[in-house]
């Protein structure tokens, strides 16, 4: 069972879509294909201004999608921890969900955007 934060996190999701011309993106597969993640954001001055996801996947995926779009706005890309605990702690919903995918999403996603602000400093 959801608790009633996933729940209405899952009926109305945060930070949904996906930025025109992105800064960074990625987007995973969870190990059985059941879910799908993409996150874009955009960096100004190496902090993380925005952030959206697009996903297809259960409430507690969507719920954990949006909680981070929302962890990661005013973060300093060089300084972005994500740490899973604190994530379900807000959910309110210690399911065992593996939530690590999601994570390594929006690690790709800043990785995306160092390799593209290098290439673009050479």
């Amino acid at each position: 069972m959801y608790s009633k934060v996933v729940l209405n996190l899952f009926a109305d999701p945060k930070n949904t879509g996906r930025i025109s011309k992105p800064d960074g993106i990625a987007e995973v597969y969870n190990n059985d294909n059941t879910a799908h993640v993409e996150f874009s954001i955009r960096v100004e001055s190496g902090i993380i201004t925005d952030c959206k996801f697009r996903a297809q996947a259960n409430p507690y995926i969507v719920a954990i999608c949006s909680t981070m779009t929302t962890m990661v706005k005013g973060k300093m890309v060089a300084m972005l921890f994500l740490d899973p605990y604190s994530i379900k702690t807000t959910l309110g919903d210690e399911s065992p969900v593996d939530i690590g995918f999601c994570i390594d999403c929006i690690r790709l996603a800043v990785q995306d955007y160092k390799e593209k602000l290098e290439k673009s400093n050479k």
